[in-house]
């Protein structure tokens, strides 16, 4: 889908061109089945492309798709119509080139830290010396090495979430699919954990599909951020381009003039079909 041009002109030109689309939905078209028969159909017409390196953050109402936009190209969801490629292949079954972070992480409670991060790698057929070894060095990149040996019970809110995202790094996946990740924790620890995920992205430029509902979130990490409209339904109405400067950190970040132009310009569309669902009564964004 091409870009939306801001009506203050904030986006003039496209964005810089990347290396080739890491995801493309074509067409996509995903519709649930309903207990009284018939069909829900929850989104239609998506075109949307993330190419390889890029960062894009997905916006809208809650109950417009947006996790289902991510379960789609995990292969979780098989499209009514359209296309899902990754990597320029049609993708058939799970998607195997992508790792995916919940809102609420999947740790096993009987399990360490490092026993959690570690078992990651048991598919891989890693040994288990080899796979202890790589998942120290994993909670040394997210400042977790004197936790190893805790248990989830005995971590914040934000040291799980550091868990779960090293045990989604350690396996090295081409694409990022993280659905609200941060969502669950306070104010404080989110600014802590994006600048640890923009760090830690920054390493090697990975595709990322990022869902939030929070648009300062969604500008602060990405090179674009779609927005959605209200569902039933939902389509693409907005995407934008995000002309930011890295290295950022968040909080800094969030005091520049362009960022509060942005952020502006992208409410503008995403208030309409934020009003859009409070006045069907599915909003509760």
């Amino acid at each position: 889908m091409a870009a939306a041009t801001p009506a203050s002109g904030l986006r003039t030109e496209p964005a810089p061109a990347l290396a080739r689309n890491a995801v493309s939905l074509e067409g996509l078209a995903i519709a649930f089945a309903l207990g009284s028969g018939g069909h829900y159909r929850a989104v239609e017409q998506i075109d949307l492309s993330v190419a390889d390196g890029e960062f894009v953050a997905i916006v809208g109402p809650t109950g417009c798709g947006k996790s289902t936009l991510l379960n789609a190209a995990a292969g979780l969801l098989k499209p009514a119509e359209g296309r899902v490629g990754i990597y320029g292949e049609p993708l058939s079954g799970l998607n195997r080139r992508a790792g995916y972070l919940f809102q609420q992480d999947a740790l096993m409670p009987w399990k360490t830290a490092l026993a959690n991060v570690a078992v990651a790698l048991e598919p891989q057929g890693v040994g288990a010396a080899e796979a202890q070894e790589r998942a120290r060095q994993w909670l040394g990149r997210v400042g977790l090495s004197a936790f190893a040996e805790r248990y989830p019970h005995m971590l914040s809110g934000g040291q799980r979430k550091r868990v779960a995202l090293a045990q989604m790094l350690i396996r090295n996946p081409e694409i990022l699919l993280m659905d609200e990740p941060f969502g669950p924790l306070d104010a404080q620890t989110r600014q802590i954990m994006g600048n640890l995920l923009l760090d830690l992205w920054a390493a090697d430029r990975k595709a990322v599909m990022f869902v939030t509902h929070d648009l300062e979130e969604a500008i602060a990490l990405s090179d674009r951020v779609v927005v959605m409209s209200a569902g039933p339904a939902a389509r693409i109405v907005g995407d934008y381009s995000v002309p930011l400067a890295r290295p950022r950190d968040i909080a800094d970040i969030r005091l520049d003039k362009v960022f509060h132009e942005i952020q502006r310009e992208i409410w503008a569309t995403l208030k309409v079909e934020v009003q859009k669902a409070y006045a069907q009564g599915e909003g509760r964004a």
